[in-house]
C-alpha cells in the first residue's frame, strides 16, 4: 500500500513540475527580450566586415564616427531615447505619431557630415559602413528589415 502513495506521489511531482515548466516556457516565449547595440561591438563587426578597398581609406576611429553620425540621424527623427532605455518603437508613446527612420535620409545625413570634414571621408565607403550598420542592426534582430512603400 505505502508503495501505491509513493508512486502517485512522484507521478503528481513529475506532472506539477511538467505542467509549470510548459507554463513558463509559453510565456517566456511571448516575451521578447531587448536587443542591446554596444557601439564597440557593431564597431568591431563593421570593421571586420568592410571590403578590402574601404578598410584601406577608413580607419578604426572614422567607423566609430560614422557610427556615431548615423545614430545622431536615428536622435534627430524622435527613435533615440536617453542613454540607457528604448530605442525605436519602445521609444514611442501612445500620444505621439509614428516616426520613420528613411534608410536613404539615413545615408544623406551620414555622407552630408562626412562631406563637413576637414578631410572629407569618401563618400563610397561612407555608404558601405551604413549599409553594414543596417546589417548589423538586422542580424541581431533590432531591426526586421525595410519596409516597402506601396
Amino acid at each position: 500500500m505505502i508503495w501505491l502513495f509513493l508512486v502517485l506521489g512522484v507521478l503528481l511531482v513529475v506532472a506539477i513540475a511538467f505542467a509549470f515548466v510548459g507554463t513558463t516556457t509559453g510565456r517566456l516565449q511571448q516575451n521578447v527580450q531587448p536587443v542591446v547595440f554596444e557601439v564597440e561591438d557593431a564597431v568591431d563587426w563593421v570593421a571586420e566586415q568592410l571590403p578590402e578597398e574601404t578598410a584601406g581609406q577608413l580607419t578604426y576611429a572614422e567607423v566609430a564616427t560614422i557610427t556615431r553620425w548615423w545614430l545622431e540621424y536615428f536622435d534627430q527623427v524622435g527613435l533615440a531615447t536617453e542613454h540607457g532605455q528604448e530605442i525605436g518603437d519602445e521609444a514611442l508613446s501612445e500620444e505621439t505619431p509614428e516616426r520613420i527612420a528613411e534608410l536613404d535620409d539615413a545615408v544623406d545625413y551620414v555622407v552630408a557630415r562626412s562631406l563637413e570634414q576637414e578631410d572629407p571621408l569618401d563618400s563610397v565607403s561612407v555608404v558601405v559602413v551604413v549599409d553594414l550598420l543596417r546589417i548589423y542592426l538586422t542580424e541581431m534582430g533590432a531591426i526586421t528589415g525595410i519596409s516597402e512603400e506601396e
